[in-house]
């Protein structure tokens, strides 16, 4: 979520036109923002986007029809888990914002803001981590040594 989630400029994911989301089908980067960054502490699987549905890189990997066929039911399962965790990272910062612009910012109040928005970082990193792994796990030895070569 459903993003970066593996770094690179927003664009349309491979096999694009799916929704609100970003990178590795998690959730779009906040306005004005890259990829790049967003999601590092994570897994990172991969080309930004639904790079199994990209034919020439699927080809490369020697993805089988059937693994890709998995890799969306494993993208469609967990997006709205992903893109849930990105809008709760959002409105956590989006209150942090409000709360350091008033006049005379409470230190409390945005000390507990900060922690939340911590907190909602932490939770989109494990959902997006827990998503790419499942993806990884469809891939072969062979497949995966060839996907590390791509980075």
């Amino acid at each position: 979520m459903g993003g970066g989630m593996n770094g690179g400029p927003m664009g349309p994911a491979p096999g694009g036109g799916r929704g609100d989301v970003g990178p590795n089908g998690g959730p779009p980067p906040q306005s004005g923002q890259s990829n790049e960054g967003q999601m590092r502490a994570g897994l990172q699987v991969g080309p930004p986007g639904r790079w199994w549905d990209d034919k020439s890189f699927a080809k490369s990997l020697k993805l089988r029809p059937e693994q890709q066929t998995r890799m969306d039911a494993i993208f469609e399962q967990n997006r709205n888990t992903l893109v849930t965790r990105y809008q709760g990272l959002q409105q956590a910062e989006s209150q942090m914002e409000e709360i350091s612009r008033s006049p005379n910012p409470d230190e409390a109040a945005l000390f507990t803001q900060i922690d939340r928005v911590a907190q909602a970082r932490a939770e989109l990193d494990k959902a997006n981590t827990h998503y790419l792994l499942q993806i990884r796990k469809e891939m072969d030895a062979d497949q995966i040594t060839r996907l590390e070569k791509h980075h």
